[in-house]
């Protein structure tokens, strides 16, 4: 429970009475804390969703828009015929009248108010700097001026016929509209964005003549659908352009439902005119860029591409940007490279191609005249608008109704008096003052006060038998006009016939033409990242402690740089668009694609920074996939499963043989299984099985077996394979090794130091499983000598695979 203490002193000053431990019984009401904090917060967020973050479905407008127009139009009379002010003069009157938050939030709405690249209809005229396309921030409030725009006024012109319900503001020392009187729907074409609690709005801007049709066909056809209402309303309309290549029937979905991703990618062209370039050089001109996005900061994105050398077709990035082309960023590309992949590749890495979350969120009004939020479709917020300007326009010929008619009031006692307007006279003329003569008046003409003021007021030189005449043609005049405004309010076709007219001559004044083009989703190509890669040969180097690094050309295993104490373990050579797959001891594989491993001469980089490898692992052999070094996958007669094999023994005597096929794609940074080892255990060798038939197991109590390859069993997936090796307590395997030519021999090297060769001819054949030949009683096996490292002769290969695949 949590404690609320009112004020500490009662109303004739005194301190509240309080108990033994000091606390002020009488002040103190015992509340729930989880009650006071749900109420405390709901307020919180009724505040934000009606009071900042959410639009009005009327006007389109947020509290603080709403209130910075409101205050150059009616306070500052800000014109778009008049001059303009400093934007620090807008901001403090907007906040000192009306809008009592922080003078830089209102700041940036007028800035965004007046950018071109962010509202699609600008309803503030800048001069000074309010910031760029670029992302330039504005200059501050005090450099700065602005006035309101002619779109702007269409908003608030009709205020002056009492069209919509006026509010006291913080201060209660003046008033402000509750909405603005629109005359077209701002919350579809200039669109907004917002945050509130549990909620959030994102309404793009719309092109005007699309939206006055759709709103004109929902006019005349009330009960027109979503996809109907479409056909008008192509979709977004973005200032800065761009290409929407959302399919029609997404967009449309996403209208009905109020909410959905249209995806939408810059413009470009293939700019050809380059004197002395060739034929085939070329450029890239972007043109136009996604919604919300800075050219500067996209800039520097598509220049890091190009200097990282992640797009090798992809030269250099320049901006050709001025007033009289408009936005032009260029992109240098190698001669010959196909311009399409290498924009499909900038769609994909970079924000040339963004997804613009539709989100049709906005304050609407309930039955009782309070603002609600809802997520509404297309329809419902045209629906919104026109009974909205419907209302408006009866209020305002309600309004001007009222005003003839007190006119005519007024001119029917004009006449009343000029009928007898010798007597009036002398009645003035003997009369004490003006209540007197207005008393005397009234007694003796059929006249009430608000005439007789009327009269009373009328200057001296109109009294004449002229002025009599003009009267009453005023009053027919008069007349005629309120007959017209009475035969509109009678008439709701005649209303909902202005409501089209003034839409269409709004449109007419002015709309332009669509920015934004529309596509499909059939020009979203398949994004195929090899096509990126440029094809060359290369070698990929893997040490004893796990360090990795590719290089070009290697002339001999010394002359590449490792780590002291380390060694070179293997030598992979392969193609870039192809992979290199580590095997580790712990039974994982990891596989990557070989343009992946970084180039260095140098140590290179440990493996274990782009792979997950657990303490005490070690990698125990490297492979590539590229088939002019490792044979492609086929089927072979009689197995399972496809060939080419991998042969495995463990620590503990256990062998498999599993197929590669399974290993060739890239894998996550946990890697692929390929063996289940027991508990203790780890893999000592793996190998791709070539032309062998047999193989050695040797052990470190100088044990050595030689067995057919064709007893391991293949696996189909990872296992604890079968005994290769029966060993003795203590003992376990050193290495494997296939024996292929009548030369293969097994090398060691014994605890005295001395190595020792093993020729297959001098052991039997045997079946796997057994204990194996003792080949020493006094010495035991230390470690195997591993083959030396054979590199290859790239300039066998010619220029086959050398050069960009583009």
């Amino acid at each position: 429970m949590a404690r609320k203490k009112s004020a500490a002193r009662g109303a004739n000053g005194n301190a509240a009475a309080t108990n033994g431990n000091g606390l002020e019984t009488d002040r103190i009401r015992y509340v729930s804390l989880s009650d006071e904090t749900r109420r405390r917060y709901l307020n919180y967020a009724i505040s934000v969703i009606t009071s900042r973050a959410l639009p009005d479905v009327r006007d389109g407008l947020k509290p603080v828009q709403r209130r910075i127009l409101y205050a150059m139009y009616h306070d500052l009379h800000l014109r778009a015929d008049g001059k303009t002010l400093k934007t620090m003069k807008i901001c403090g009157d907007t906040m000192g009248n009306y809008h009592p938050h922080g003078d830089a939030a209102i700041y940036d709405t007028l800035v965004r108010l007046g950018q071109p690249f962010t509202m699609r209809y600008v309803l503030i005229a800048k001069q000074g700097n309010f910031g760029s396309v670029m992302g330039l921030p504005p200059a501050a409030a005090r450099y700065t001026e602005a006035k309101l725009t002619d779109v702007a006024e269409q908003l608030m012109d009709e205020l002056r016929f009492g069209t919509v319900d006026m509010r006291p503001n913080y201060l209660g020392n003046r008033d402000e509209p509750v909405v603005l009187p629109a005359r077209f729907p701002n919350l579809l074409v200039n669109g907004t964005q917002g945050i509130a609690v549990g909620m959030a709005t994102n309404i793009p801007p719309h092109n005007l003549r699309e939206v006055v049709a759709a709103c004109i066909h929902l006019i005349r056809h009330p009960d027109a659908t979503v996809p109907q209402l479409m056909k008008h309303l192509r979709g977004p309309d973005f200032p800065l352009g761009g290409r929407i290549v959302t399919d029609r029937r997404t967009i449309t979905q996403a209208y009905k439902d109020g909410r959905g991703a249209i995806k939408v990618r810059a413009d470009w062209k293939l700019d050809r005119e380059r004197r002395g370039q060739g034929e085939n050089a070329a450029r890239i001109i972007i043109t136009s860029v996604p919604y919300g996005v800075s050219t500067g900061p996209l800039q520097q994105e598509l220049g890091a591409i190009a200097g990282g050398r992640k797009l090798p077709q992809l030269l250099g990035v320049g901006d050709e940007t001025d007033d009289q082309h408009g936005l032009r960023l260029v992109l240098e590309i190698k001669p010959g490279a196909d311009p399409d992949a290498v924009m499909a590749y900038l769609f994909k890495h970079s924000q040339l191609e963004q997804n613009f979350n539709l989100n049709l969120t906005c304050l609407v009004p309930d039955e009782r005249g309070n603002l609600v939020p809802a997520r509404l479709p297309l329809e419902a917020i045209l629906k919104h608008f026109l009974d909205f300007r419907f209302a408006t326009i009866k209020r305002r010929f309600e309004y001007q109704l009222e005003v003839v008619e007190r006119r005519i009031h007024v001119l029917e006692g004009f006449e009343i008096v000029f009928q007898g307007l010798d007597k009036a006279l002398a009645i003035i003329r003997k009369s004490q003052g003006k209540e007197d003569a207005a008393a005397k008046l009234m007694a003796e003409f059929p006249l009430d006060p608000e005439q007789t003021n009327a009269v009373l007021d009328m200057q001296l030189y109109k009294i004449s038998s002229l002025e009599i005449d003009r009267i009453r043609a005023e009053l027919r005049e008069k007349r005629k006009e309120a007959e017209r405004i009475r035969a509109i309010l009678a008439s709701n076709k005649q209303l909902w016939k202005v409501v089209q007219e003034e839409l269409q001559e709004t449109a007419a004044q002015f709309g332009d033409d669509r920015r934004t083009s529309i596509g499909s989703s059939d020009e979203i190509a398949e994004y195929d990242p090899q096509a990126y890669i440029v094809r060359e040969n290369t070698n990929v180097v893997v040490t004893r402690d796990g360090w990795i690094k590719r290089v070009g050309r290697l002339t001999s295993v010394e002359g590449t740089r490792t780590r002291e104490g380390d060694e070179v373990l293997d030598v992979v050579p392969g193609n870039t668009l192809d992979h290199v797959v580590f095997f580790a001891s712990h039974g994982v594989a990891y596989t990557f694609a070989m343009q992946h491993v970084p180039p260095s001469t140098g140590y290179g980089e440990p493996l274990s920074k782009h792979v997950r490898l657990d303490d005490g692992v070690s990698i125990i052999a490297a492979l590539s996939t590229d088939p002019r070094f490792t044979p492609p996958d086929q089927k072979v007669r009689k197995e399972p499963t496809l060939a080419p094999h991998l042969l495995v023994a463990t620590a503990q005597g256990q062998v498999m043989r599993l197929p590669l096929s399974g290993f060739r794609t890239p894998s996550t940074r946990a890697g692929r299984k390929f063996c289940r080892l027991r508990k203790g255990d780890r893999v000592v060798f793996i190998e791709l099985v070539r032309d062998a038939e047999t193989m050695f197991l040797a052990t470190k109590k100088a044990r050595v077996l030689h067995c057919p390859i064709a007893e391991v069993p293949v696996l189909a997936a990872a296992g604890k394979g079968v005994r290769g090796i029966k060993l003795e307590a203590g003992d376990e395997v050193l290495c494997a090794m296939q024996l292929a030519r009548p030369s293969d021999a097994l090398h060691v090297i014994n605890e005295n130091g001395k190595q020792l060769s093993f020729g297959q001819m001098k052991y039997n054949v045997t079946s796997r499983g057994g204990k194996g030949v003792k080949t020493s009683t006094r010495t035991s096996f230390v470690t195997i000598v591993r083959p030396e490292i054979q590199l290859v002769d790239w300039s066998a290969f010619g220029e086959e695979g050398i050069g960009s695949r583009l």
